[in-house]
């Protein structure tokens, strides 16, 4: 008794994982952000604001340009 594969569905880029891998490569270089320069008064700061989070179990929202 034969069995039918049915419909596969073709998926070009994964065809070759070689081509699929350094596709990936290059969109998560696009998403990376750089750090940003810090100082230490802004370290600190970031520092206060988290661990004071954690004590009291508040969101942090932390947001730069």
């Amino acid at each position: 008794m034969r069995h039918d594969r049915g419909m596969k569905k073709w998926r070009a880029f994964a065809s070759m994982p070689e081509q699929y891998i350094g596709l990936q490569e290059v969109t998560n270089k696009q998403l990376e952000v750089p750090k940003p320069d810090l100082t230490e008064e802004q370290m600190e700061q970031i520092n206060f604001t988290l661990i004071e989070s954690l004590h009291t179990n508040k969101q942090v929202y932390r947001t730069y340009m």
